[in-house]
C-alpha cells in the first residue's frame, strides 16, 4: 500500500481519493435509480396486468349486459334487427375476451371458459332465433301464421253456421202461430207478424251465404202470406183446420234450410279456441294447449253430429285438423325455444359470476402485490440508507488515509526542519525509492540536506579533532604527550577514513541511479522522463558536493607539494 501510494503525485492521490468518493456516491445514485425503476417497473405491471384485468372484466360484463337487453328486445318484439344487435355485442365481447386471454396465465384459462360460455350462448340464441323465425316473428308469418289463416277461414265458415238466434226465432213464430191456432186470438197474429219482421232482419244481417238468405227470404214470404190468409180465414170462419196449411210447408222449409246449415255453438267453440290459443301465446302455460285439443275435438264432434253436407263437413274438419296440427308443431318449437333459452340463461348466467371472480383475483392480488411492492421499497429504501451510510463512512476513511498520508510526513519534515535549525537531526522521513510523489521527493531531498550536513560536520569535526591531534603532538614534550597525541591523531584519521568510505558507497550509490535511468532511457528508445531527469539531476549534485568535500580534503596535500605522509612524519615535520 506504502510503495503504491508513493507511486502517486499528490494531485493524483487526491484526484483518486475523490475518484473513489465520487464512484460510491455514484454507486449510491445507481441503487436508488435502480430501486426506483423497479419500483416503477411493478407499478406499471400492475396497471399493465391488474388494472387491464379489470378493466376488460367490466367491458367484458358491459357487452354481455348488452347483448341480453338485445336478446330480450328480441324474445319480446321479436324483430330481425334485434338479432343483429345480440351478434354485434356478442363480437365485441369476444374481442374483449381475446385480449384478456393475452394479459396473464390466470386471464388466459378465464378466457377460455368464456369463450366456451359464449359460444353455448350464442348457438342456443341462434337456435331460439330459428325457432322463433319458424314459428312466425308476426302473427302472419312462419307457423303462426299458417295456423291462424286456417283458423281465421274457420272462423269465417263457422259464421254460415251459427243459425242458433234465427233457428231460434223461427220456432218463437211457430210457437205463436200455434198459439193463435188454439185460440184465435189476434194478438197472437200480430206477434206472429212482428216475429217474421225480425226474422227478416236477422237473416239479412247475418253472415249466411247470400243464396241461404234468398231462400229462407223467399220462403219467409211465402210463410207470412199463406199466415195472413190462414188468419184472416181462422178469425172470419174460425176453421183453423188443425193449423195446417202452405205457411206450415214453408215453416218446415225453412226449418230444413236451417238443418242444413246448423253446427250448434260451433263459433263460439272457436271463439274458446282462439282465447285458450292467445292464452298459450301469451302466458306459456302447459295447461292451454290441451285445453285447444279439447276443443277441437268437440268442435270435430259437433261437426260430425250436424246435418251439414259432407263437402262442408271435409272443409270444416280439415281446417280444424290444419289448425290443431300448426298449432302443436308451435307448442313444440315453444318447448324448444324454452329449453334454449334455460341453456342460454344458464350460460349467460355463468359469465358475469366468471367475470366478477376474475376481478376479485385481480383485486387480491394485486393487493398482494402492492404489499409485495411496499415491503420491497422499503427493504431498498433501508439499503439505500445503509449503503448510503457505508458510503460516507468509505469516504471519510479514503479521506483520513488520504490526508494522513500526506500529513505526517509533512509534520516529520517540519520536525526534522526544526531539529535541523537548532539541533542535531537523528531521525529520517520515511521514503519509497523510486516514488513519484512529492512529499517523498520532498523527504529525500531532507534526507540527503540532513546526511550533507551530517557528513559536514563529521568531517570538520574530524578535521577539528586531526588539526588537535597534531597541535598536542607538537606541543608535547615528553613521550607519553606524544604518544597520547598519536593516538588521537590516529583516531581522527580513522574516523576521517570512515567518512571517505561512506563517502564512496555515496558515490556508488548516486552512479548506479545514474546507472539505471540510462537503461530506462535507452529501454524507452532514448526518451527521459522527468522523474528520471530529476533522479539525475539530484545524484549529480550529490556527487558533486561529495567531490567537493574530497578535493578540500586533499587540497592541504596539494598546497604542502607533495604525497601526503602519515600521521606520525606529519608530526614530526610540525
Amino acid at each position: 500500500m506504502i510503495k503504491f501510494s508513493s507511486k502517486l503525485r499528490i494531485g493524483e492521490r487526491l484526484g483518486l481519493g475523490f475518484g473513489l468518493v465520487g464512484v460510491l456516491f455514484i454507486r449510491v445514485v445507481w441503487h436508488y435509480h435502480h430501486t426506483l425503476r423497479s419500483v416503477l417497473d411493478d407499478y406499471r405491471q400492475l396497471h399493465a396486468v391488474f388494472e387491464v384485468r379489470k378493466s376488460l372484466a367490466l367491458e367484458i360484463e358491459i357487452e354481455m349486459a348488452a347483448a341480453r337487453e338485445a336478446e330480450k328486445d328480441f324474445l319480446i318484439e321479436h324483430q330481425e334487427r334485434f338479432v343483429g344487435k345480440v351478434e354485434q355485442h356478442l363480437q365485441a365481447l369476444l374481442e374483449k375476451v381475446k385480449a384478456l386471454a393475452t394479459v396473464d396465465q390466470q386471464s388466459r384459462q378465464t378466457a377460455e371458459e368464456l369463450q366456451a360460455l359464449i359460444a353455448t350462448y350464442q348457438a342456443s340464441f341462434h337456435a331460439v332465433a330459428d325457432a322463433w323465425r319458424s314459428m312466425g316473428l308476426d302473427e302472419n308469418s312462419g307457423i303462426q301464421g299458417s295456423f291462424r289463416n286456417r283458423i281465421h277461414r274457420l272462423h269465417e265458415l263457422s259464421a254460415n253456421y251459427n243459425v242458433d238466434r234465427l233457428y231460434t226465432s223461427l220456432l218463437q213464430i211457430r210457437r205463436n202461430e200455434k198459439d193463435f191456432a188454439l185460440r184465435k186470438d189476434p194478438r197472437y197474429r200480430e206477434r206472429v207478424r212482428q216475429l217474421v219482421t225480425e226474422f227478416r232482419l236477422l237473416v239479412e244481417t247475418s253472415d249466411l251465404q247470400e243464396a241461404v238468405k234468398q231462400k229462407l227470404l223467399a220462403e219467409l214470404a211465402v210463410y207470412a202470406r199463406t199466415f195472413t190468409e190462414y188468419s184472416d180465414s181462422a178469425l172470419k170462419a174460425g176453421v183453423v183446420d188443425g193449423g195446417k196449411g202452405p205457411f206450415r210447408d214453408a215453416a218446415q222449409r225453412m226449418e230444413a234450410i236451417l238443418d242444413a246449415y246448423q253446427v250448434s255453438n260451433l263459433e263460439t267453440n272457436v271463439l274458446q279456441l282462439r282465447r285458450r290459443e292467445k292464452d298459450y301465446l301469451l302466458r306459456g302455460d302447459d295447461s292451454y294447449p290441451q285445453m285447444v285439443v279439447e276443443i277441437a275435438r268437440s268442435i270435430r264432434a259437433q261437426i260430425a253430429e250436424s246435418n251439414i253436407a259432407a263437402a262442408d263437413k271435409e272443409l270444416l274438419s280439415g281446417l280444424l285438423r290444419d289448425y290443431q296440427r300448426s298449432f302443436l308443431v308451435l307448442v313444440s318449437r315453444r318447448a324448444i325455444i324454452a329449453e334454449r333459452t334455460r341453456e342460454m340463461d344458464a350460460a349467460a348466467n355463468h359469465v358475469v359470476p366468471l367475470i366478477r371472480q376474475n376481478v376479485d383475483q385481480a383485486n387480491q392480488m394485486m393487493a398482494a402485490r402492492t404489499g409485495e411492492i411496499t415491503e420491497s421499497s422499503q427493504a431498498s429504501v433501508r439499503l439505500s440508507l445503509i449503503v448510503m451510510a457505508c458510503a460516507i463512512a468509505l469516504a471519510i476513511v479514503f479521506a483520513v488515509l488520504i490526508t494522513a498520508r500526506i500529513v505526517r510526513p509533512v509534520r516529520q519534515m517540519a520536525g526534522l526542519l526544526d531539529d535541523l535549525a537548532y539541533g542535531t537531526p537523528t531521525g529520517r522521513v520515511p521514503t519509497v525509492p523510486g516514488g513519484r510523489d512529492e512529499i517523498n521527493a520532498m523527504g529525500e531531498s531532507l534526507n540527503a540536506l540532513i546526511d550533507h550536513r551530517a557528513n559536514f560536520l563529521g568531517w570538520w569535526k574530524a578535521s577539528m579533532n586531526e588539526v588537535m591531534a597534531l597541535r598536542d603532538l607538537d606541543s608535547a614534550r615528553t613521550e607519553a604527550a606524544r604518544d597520547e597525541a598519536n593516538r588521537d591523531l590516529h583516531v581522527a584519521e580513522i574516523a576521517k577514513l570512515q567518512q571517505l568510505n561512506a563517502i564512496r558507497g555515496r558515490l556508488l550509490q548516486h552512479s548506479q541511479l545514474i546507472v539505471d535511468v540510462s537503461r530506462r532511457a535507452i529501454a524507452s528508445s532514448g526518451r527521459l522522463s522527468a522523474d528520471d531527469a530529476k533522479t539525475i539531476e539530484h545524484s549529480t549534485r550529490s556527487m558533486a558536493m561529495l567531490y567537493e568535500a574530497l578535493a578540500a580534503e586533499q587540497a592541504p596535500v596539494t598546497e604542502s607539494g607533495g604525497t601526503p605522509e602519515p600521521a606520525e612524519q606529519q608530526t614530526a615535520a610540525v
